[in-house]
């Protein structure tokens, strides 16, 4: 007769033992669901971002190709710069530097007028102009030391721009 009772017993716990499994296995495939869910969203995120880079690269690369002030040369660059400050044309001045960097030039070189520093500041950059400067090792960089730094880069269209001085 007690064996009668376990039997009860025993299916009720087994069944509640397959529940509780059962829950379980649901969970664990709900959780691995979001999980990558989540994974497939953050690499979404990525690709976009990935895209949005790449147009952006493509947008700049289409801005340097476009832009044509500048010389065959460094050392050109540097003097239709100078000439074009001489002439006191800052706007066209400072389209000689990289885009990135022509209206902080161009509102320097204004400063620079009003404080009727101009000569000041070009003896330098003519003396500079006589001075050997050095490429880099992918020769797509110049720089020139003495008397004062003149770096410039080349732009895809094959133009010297200038990037400080």
């Amino acid at each position: 007769m007690d064996n009668l009772k376990e039997k009860p017993k025993f299916k009720k716990v087994i069944k509640i033992f397959l529940l509780i499994l059962l829950s379980c296995i649901v969970l664990v495939g709900l959780f691995l669901t979001w999980q990558a869910y989540d994974q497939w969203r953050g690499q979404k995120r990525v690709q976009e971002l990935a895209e949005a880079m790449q147009k952006a690269q493509d947008e700049w690369h289409q801005m340097q190709v476009a832009d044509t002030y500048g010389g065959k040369t460094p050392q050109e660059t540097l003097n239709m710069y100078i000439e074009a400050v001489e002439k006191g044309d800052y706007d066209l001045a400072s389209k000689y530097f990289v885009i990135e960097k022509q209206e902080e030039w161009k509102g320097e070189l204004i400063e620079i007028d009003q404080l009727g520093k101009v000569m000041t500041f070009l003896n330098p950059i003519k003396e500079a102009l006589e001075n050997k400067g050095e490429y880099s090792e992918n020769k797509k960089e110049f720089s020139i030391y003495d008397p004062v730094g003149v770096d410039f880069m080349i732009y895809p269209n094959g133009i010297w721009k200038i990037t400080g001085i």
